[in-house]
């Protein structure tokens, strides 16, 4: 036989798939009554947070929640101006271990959950609102929104504004 011939298998020895035991779920699809509840879903399901919140965190969370969309401050602002004597590193690591999502990555979560009730509730441009929120390009903030809600901004408009709508 050839070096690079290959073999057949036997009929007897060849392997029998079952067909019958594969089945196909079906996609569940769950419809929320507006955009603010789509938002609050998906942005509290990015992180899981502990039950034991240390009073730092929270401190710092709400700060965030506070504070308007484009602003963007260093930590160490945020802690000397809240009062927190620790340092950025501790600081990021405290936030994380008791909410459950990175302090930059809830801070940029919150941005966006703005961007998504502007664009549901004006019809300012998705430059406009990129700019608002923070971001010096439209492509960036479109590529972070779609990261986080699956959908780019003018999807998230179009769907939103058709349901707020029809309701």
């Amino acid at each position: 036989m050839p070096s690079g011939a290959k073999t057949q298998p036997s009929p007897e020895r060849m392997p029998v798939m079952d067909t019958r035991s594969i089945t196909y779920k079906r996609p569940v699809v769950r419809l929320l009554d507006n955009s603010d509840l789509f938002v609050r879903r998906v942005i509290r399901e990015e992180g899981n947070p502990s039950t034991n919140i240390d009073w730092r965190a929270e401190k710092l969370k709400d700060f965030i929640d506070s504070h308007s969309a484009g602003d963007r401050l260093r930590i160490e602002e945020v802690c000397k101006e809240i009062g927190l004597l620790t340092s950025v590193r501790q600081t990021r690591r405290l936030f994380k271990t008791s909410i459950g999502i990175s302090l930059r990555k809830y801070a940029k979560n919150k941005r966006l959950a703005f961007a998504a009730r502007q664009l549901q509730a004006t019809g300012a441009p998705v430059k406009v609102i990129a700019l608002e929120i923070g971001y010096r390009r439209t492509a960036e903030f479109t590529r972070s929104f779609k990261e986080l809600f699956r959908l780019s901004p003018l999807e998230f408009r179009r769907i939103w504004s058709r349901t707020e709508s029809a309701a």
